[in-house]
Parts: C-alpha cells; sequence; structure tokens
C-alpha cells in the first residue's frame, strides 16, 4: 500500500491532517454537484479508493454534513445548513437589529445575503411580526447570484465585466436591484450592496423580498439609506 494510500485511513497526525483535507474535498464536491453521486463517482472524482471514500462519507453522514439518498446515492446533508446559520457571525449580529426594524416598518419579509462562490446565500432572515400575509423564507437557502435581486445586489458592486448579465447592468445603473418572479412566482425583490467603511464591498446585500407591490423606488431609498448606517458601523 503506497504513502497516499494510507493517508486515507488517518492512521498518524500527519495522515489525520490529510484525511481532513479529502474530507473537505469531497464535501466540496458534493457542494458543486447538482446530482446525488455515487461512492463510485465520488472516488473517480476524487483519486481515491472507494473504502477511504465510503470511511469519509460515514463520518460526515455522523455530523450530519452528507446524506445517503436513493440507490446509495449521496448528497451534502442538513447539518450544512446549521453551518450556514453561523457564517459570518459578526455581520449577522451588526445586521439582524436593522432587519428587524425595516421588517416592521415596512411589513415585509427582510434578510442579508451573501456570496458564496457562484451562489447567493441567506445569512439572516426577519419577518414581520404583525403582517397578515408575507413570504416565508429560511436562513441558509441558496440560489444563483444571477437570479434574484439579492444576488443581483452583490454582483453590481463588483468591477463591471463585459459579460455582465443585464441585470447586473441595470442594477449598476440604479444603484439597487429589483426582480419580480424570479424565485417565487409573484414575488418582489429588492437589494442593496454592502460595503465596509473603506467603500469595499462586502459580498453581501441587504433586501425585502414581498408578495404585495411596493413603492420600489422609496423602498430603495430606505435600503440604501440602513445601508449606510450599517457601513458607518463597520
Amino acid at each position: 500500500m503506497s504513502t497516499g494510500d494510507r493517508a486515507g485511513d488517518g492512521g498518524s497526525q500527519g495522515n489525520g491532517s490529510q484525511t481532513l483535507d479529502r474530507g473537505l474535498k469531497l464535501l466540496e464536491l458534493l457542494a458543486v454537484e447538482d446530482r446525488d453521486m455515487t461512492v463510485a463517482e465520488l472516488a473517480t472524482s476524487l483519486g481515491m479508493h472507494r473504502q477511504a471514500v465510503y470511511r469519509l462519507l460515514t463520518t460526515l453522514r455522523n455530523h450530519r454534513l452528507a446524506a445517503e439518498g436513493s440507490s446509495g446515492r449521496y448528497r451534502l446533508g442538513l447539518g450544512v445548513i446549521q453551518l450556514a446559520r453561523q457564517a459570518n457571525p459578526q455581520l449577522r449580529r451588526a445586521v439582524v437589529p436593522y432587519l428587524r426594524t425595516l421588517a416592521e416598518e415596512l411589513g415585509v419579509t427582510t434578510q442579508c445575503v451573501v456570496s458564496e462562490g457562484a451562489d447567493a446565500v441567506v445569512l439572516a432572515v426577519v419577518e414581520p411580526s404583525d403582517a397578515v400575509f408575507h413570504l416565508s423564507q429560511r436562513s441558509g437557502a441558496r440560489h444563483p447570484l444571477d437570479q434574484g435581486a439579492s444576488g443581483l445586489a452583490i454582483m453590481l458592486a463588483r468591477p463591471p465585466e463585459a459579460d455582465d448579465p443585464p441585470g447586473v447592468v441595470e442594477a449598476r445603473e440604479r444603484g439597487y436591484a429589483v426582480s419580480r418572479g424570479n424565485l417565487t412566482p409573484g414575488a418582489v425583490g429588492i437589494a442593496v450592496p454592502l460595503y465596509d467603511g473603506d467603500g469595499q464591498s462586502l459580498e453581501a446585500s441587504l433586501g425585502i423580498v414581498s408578495m404585495v407591490d411596493l413603492d420600489v423606488e422609496r423602498t430603495a431609498k430606505r435600503l440604501l439609506a440602513t445601508a449606510e448606517q450599517i457601513t458607518a458601523r463597520e
């Protein structure tokens, strides 16, 4: 058995580090694939023996980071969502009071979204306490960056690219992003980018989602003012 093969066993401290590295690569592979994968497929993609992959999957399943689906195929587990909720804790703590104020004032669901690769991931959500009807959202939910106002707002803060989607170009011209029905039929999304005290993008956005039509310009101005308050705290 070669040194590379033994690394999958994690028998020594050095091998343990390699095992952790391989486990993380396995998680990353499950994250980027849009389908459940067999042990054989995972082993081939990672260049590992099936038994080593199976041992890693067993550990990940024990921590709810991987889940076994039909026909012995694997996908990310729900434990990943719990980890996502703990990401960017300082930003989360900073924005939640502002999200709560906006939710109560506007009577809509408010959220802070961060970028993760090509996805937009919901970091924090606050729903209005007294609205008869509002759109529900959950922390850890993700969608492509270029779909929905929250992701477009993050992209508008980046340097312009020749292949920027039309939605990003339009959002950059306005200074805020608007979407209608991109992710949920009938839903309206409005979002603005968040910056740090030096004017650098935090790769995050502040926004609202609503099933009721709003005064877009007025709501956007309110979001922009709130984003400036958050920046002042950074």
